[in-house]
């Protein structure tokens, strides 16, 4: 096993069965590993009656091998040729109740680590400075008492003339009132693998799993689980894709684990969300789960009892029953009509709160800004409904082709809806989600194709400048000022283009013998740094229409600072 822990492979052995109390079951070939079930192929000349007889289990029976190496096999199932097992335990145990739980997932540590940094000089000493805080917390609910808190590991080997230097960090289940069971070593995994899925919006997946039994007895522990998702080892820029970075975590651990652990949301729709990353199929399923996630997630948050206001029948029942009214009843008047359909919706308005209307609440209850963002359309919500609904009935989602997009954007913005609600449920803010979304190049804030001017307007990412109508059509017509531009800001807020100032923010940056890239505002132009502002990223806007700039400066005028006249 590589000094990582990490061996994905499936294993054989040729094993001895034998059981405590039963004492030796046969023999047979045991294989395990892989993210696939453990099984013993059974030696159909060399096996106990019990293990012929249907549907017998066993607690926990032991495969020695020909060295020697032992194996619990928990929670067994035989059926004459074969025992399966849901757990197998690298160790001769006589019980399976541990004392902590220890876990590492695949790229929690790149994003755990990145932040830090190695500092000096290789063959003389190196400092790793800016090292995360480690979590350390305390869960407490009806189903137990734990304390949790992740361990740096490391290590160091030598191949030929490279030393490799290896780590990653584990999280640390340590039980507080009772032991663990093997129940709780896969809920626990699992439930933690969910939260951090959740926050970095990708897959953690379990890559190792162990237990202890006193202070010094620890034992991996081998079960199925989901396989790791496919990257590209050689890109480095993984941590950015996270949607939440971890320094931004450090001190609010406690807070985030008592929010999760006591969720209402945790056990039905966050487990979920998280699933639902790696789902790999048909795409109406993939949005039929992610419609059917979000109704699970309003009926426990508004339940499913009456609605404040009626609901009238659905307009496609009510022009069907104006049809059947009016070819059955013609000599009826338009007036008599129209009266009987007043009084049917009256009679038939239900109640009852169904998925869109609670969807309507959750919408109204949130925050503005956030819903701007996101911007899921009327239209957009419709669409992706119908489709949900004919995938559910298992009937052709009948788009046309320029629709399928539009399908695709809803899905990525429900999903960013979830995401948001989960972050509020975990105890974070609408400030952290924002803050989130303007940094991250995770793929969800990517599809979903948000509204990137009214972000950049809520997180100060950008400056706002508004003018008239026709200021504006005039600076659109100025080629100069998109990029890289600069304005002459006049005493009373007025801004224009300055072409002489743009002419040398456009020579220094070309000057070859400048001393320095940074910009500076009295190189440049000779004015102080009072006088000039850099503005990274702006719009020019006039109700909803706008003009986008980029690297532009803006120097205020004064009597050193005139705007030449053409």
């Amino acid at each position: 096993m590589p000094r990582n822990g990490h061996n994905p492979e499936r294993k054989q052995f040729d094993v001895e069965l034998r059981h405590d109390q039963l004492g030796r079951l046969g023999s047979g070939v045991l294989h395990f590993g892989g993210n696939q079930w453990a099984c013993v192929n059974l030696s159909i000349s060399d096996n106990a009656p019990e293990l012929r007889t249907d549907d017998a289990k066993f607690d926990l029976v032991k495969a020695v091998t020909d060295e020697g190496t032992t194996f619990c096999l928990c929670d067994c199932k035989a059926n004459g040729i074969a025992l399966y097992a849901d757990y197998v335990i690298d160790g001769d145990l006589s019980n399976t109740e541990f004392d902590s739980i220890s876990v590492r997932y695949s790229e929690i540590s790149e994003w755990f680590l990145h932040w830090r940094t190695v500092d000096g000089s290789v063959g003389e000493a190196l400092t790793w400075k800016w090292i995360p805080k480690d979590i350390s917390v305390t869960v407490k609910t009806d189903e137990g008492h734990f304390d949790l808190r992740s361990e740096y590991r490391a290590s160091r080997s030598q191949l030929g003339e490279d030393l490799v230097l290896h780590e990653h960090v584990e999280f640390v289940f340590s039980a507080k009132t009772s032991q663990f069971s093997l129940a709780d070593v896969k809920a626990k995994t699992h439930e933690l693998s969910c939260l951090l899925s959740i926050l970095l919006a990708y897959p953690a997946t379990i890559v190792s799993v162990v237990v202890s039994q006193g202070s010094d007895r620890f034992h991996r522990v081998h079960f199925p689980t989901f396989e790791r998702c496919e990257r590209n080892k050689d890109d480095n820029s993984f941590w950015i894709q996270c949607f939440i970075q971890q320094p931004a975590l450090d001190g609010r651990w406690q807070s985030i684990f008592d929010h999760y652990y006591q969720s209402k949301y945790r056990k039905v729709c966050w487990v979920r969300l998280a699933g639902m990353q790696r789902y790999d199929g048909f795409w109406e399923y993939k949005t039929l789960g992610y419609l059917s996630l979000l109704d699970s997630y309003l009926a426990i948050r508004f339940g499913r009892g009456k609605s404040s206001e009626s609901q009238p029948p659905s307009s496609k029942k009510v022009k069907k029953f104006c049809l059947n009214l009016a070819n059955q009843l013609p000599a009826m008047s338009a007036q008599q009509r129209e009266k009987i359909v007043e009084i049917a919706c009256r009679a038939f308005a239900s109640n009852s709160s169904n998925f869109e209307s609670r969807y309507r609440l959750a919408i109204a209850a949130t925050d503005a800004d956030i819903k701007k963002i996101i911007n899921l359309s009327e239209a957009e919500f419709k669409l992706i409904r119908c489709v949900r609904n004919s995938a559910a009935h298992g009937n052709d989602h009948g788009l046309e082709q320029e629709q399928f997009p539009v399908v695709f954007r809803a899905e990525s913005k429900i999903v960013l809806l979830l995401t948001y609600w989960a972050f509020l449920d975990f105890g974070l803010t609408t400030h952290d989600f924002t803050a989130c979304l303007k940094s991250t190049h995770n793929r969800l804030a990517l599809t979903a194709v948000i509204d990137r001017v009214h972000m950049a307007r809520v997180t100060g990412a950008a400056e706002f400048f508004s003018v008239t109508r026709e200021k504006l059509q005039l600076l659109r017509s100025i080629k100069g000022l998109r990029m890289f531009g600069c304005c002459i800001e006049s005493e009373n807020g007025d801004l224009a283009f300055s072409e002489e100032f743009t002419k040398r923010y456009s020579d220094w940056m070309h000057d070859p013998t400048k001393t320095s890239g940074t910009p500076d505002p009295e190189e440049i132009f000779g004015v102080g740094k009072k006088q000039a502002r850099f503005v990274g990223q702006g719009y020019f806007e006039c109700d909803d229409e706008r003009l986008a700039v980029q690297h532009i400066w803006i120097i205020k005028q004064t009597s050193n600072v005139k705007q030449k006249r053409p």
